[in-house]
Formats: structure tokens, sequence, C-alpha cells
């Protein structure tokens, strides 16, 4: 399953969800690929500390025969990763002019259909044509929402796009509240009636605001290499659990 972990909103628990769930799937035997397709690269800094020969611009923007030079091991077991540099930006700009742009990391995601059980792709903070890319590859598309009053501002966006990028009126999304601080009942309530519409595709899982999430954020590793024993690991390992109940038609 491809997973396109995406929000236009930045500050959402994004990037902490790509990097986990990868861990999360990995800790159940599942070999997984993380793309990080956003230029601050925190998702690579969590796996990876090398200066890459290969990155994500080669990925999109080679054969796809060609994909798997971009991929490389982490230190963490069952994880591979497509890292991100400064150079995605640049790439950015040039896969614009480019034929059949929005199908680019598809493509080369099929090349290594068979090598990988989960795919989780980190996106960039934004709708343009590395998130297009990301909403055409997915089978899945993860909305983490922070409980606020602005939270579902571009979620709708988010949909539409997803909706004429795919041709598709039922377009595969669910929506994962994140940072959830039990002690904000009034702000908590505000937002279950803000994202009302949205009911049938917010998971049940939540993920809980953490002490120890923020440091293992802080100290760019997974909360599993962190603290295996923490709320915030009990609940990726839900989401996880969760995730993997879901039937979702895939690309393959």
């Amino acid at each position: 399953m491809i997973i396109a972990v995406t929000n236009a909103k930045g500050g959402v628990g994004k990037t902490t969800t790509a990097v986990n769930l990868a861990a999360a799937f990995a800790n159940r035997g599942k070999k997984t690929l993380l793309v990080d397709l956003d230029p601050q690269a925190h998702s690579t800094r969590c796996y990876f500390r090398s200066d890459p020969d290969r990155d994500i611009c080669d990925f999109i923007m080679d054969r796809p025969s060609q994909a798997h030079r971009a991929v490389y091991p982490t230190d963490y077991s069952n994880v591979d990763i497509v890292p991100a540099t400064e150079r995605l930006s640049e790439t950015a700009e040039l896969l614009s002019t480019r034929i059949r742009r929005e199908e680019r990391l598809h493509r080369a995601l099929v090349a290594l259909a068979d090598e990988y059980k989960m795919v989780l792709i980190d996106c960039p903070p934004s709708l343009g044509i590395l998130t297009y890319n990301a909403i055409n590859a997915a089978d899945l598309i993860l909305v983490p929402v922070q409980p606020a009053v602005g939270a579902v501002v571009g979620l709708e966006s988010l949909i539409e796009t997803a909706q004429e990028l795919r041709d598709e009126d039922n377009v595969p999304y669910r929506i994962l509240v994140t940072m959830l601080d039990l002690r904000t009942t009034y702000t908590n309530a505000i937002f279950e009636q803000l994202i009302e519409e949205h009911r049938r595709r917010v998971l049940k899982t939540v993920i809980h605001k953490s002490e120890a999430l923020n440091q293992a954020n802080l100290a760019a590793k997974p909360i599993y290499s962190f603290s295996r024993s923490s709320r915030g690991a009990e609940d990726y390992d839900a989401l996880c659990e969760e995730l993997a109940r879901l039937r979702i038609p895939t690309h393959y």
C-alpha cells in the first residue's frame, strides 16, 4: 500500500506521522519505503545522516528502471528511504515543464512494487507539483489534522484537487487527529462540529500530545528508538493496526 501523508497546513504532525508510521509497519515485519518529498527533508534527517549520491530528485526525474539507485537502507530494520536534499525545490520547478509530470513518482514506485509492502510519502506543506505526484501515486491519502478552529481550512481544496487529479469522486482519504490534548475540551468540541462533514473518514485512532514525541522529534529519531513504551509509541502502534485493517484497492 502507498500512503501519502499530506496537509497543506504546516505544523500538524505530518512528518512525525510519516516517520513513526514507517517504523510501526517495519516493526510488524513489513518491508517499508519512506519517500521524503518535502524540501525541508525532516524525514530524511530522522533516518539518514549521510550526503546521498542520489536522492528524490533522481528518483522522480530518471527513468523508472533507475529508481532503485536512489533508495538507501537505514539503521532501522525493514525501513529504506528515498532521501530529500536541498535540490528538491529546484527540481519541483523543472518537473513542472515535463510531460506526464504528475505521474513521475507513481511510475518510479511501480518499478519497486515487488520489493515493499508499504510505502510512506512525506509531502511538503503545500499543494503543488510534488504533492500532486504523491496524490496521484497514493492508494490512500492520510491527512493529519490538529484539533483547532482553523484545522479544516484547506481540507476541501485538498480533496477537490485529489478528485481532479485522479478523475475520481470517491477519493480514498482518511483524517488522522493529531496533537490531541484532552484538557482542551471546549476546543475539541468545536473541532468535532467543524469536521462532522468528514466523520466517516476520520480514523478512530488519535495521536495525543506527547512529551516523548516532542523529544524524539528534537532528537530526529522515530519514537520507537527513543521511548518504545511511551504514549506516542502506543498511538502509532494503534494507527498502524487500524490502517492495516483498511481494505483499500492498490494501484498495482
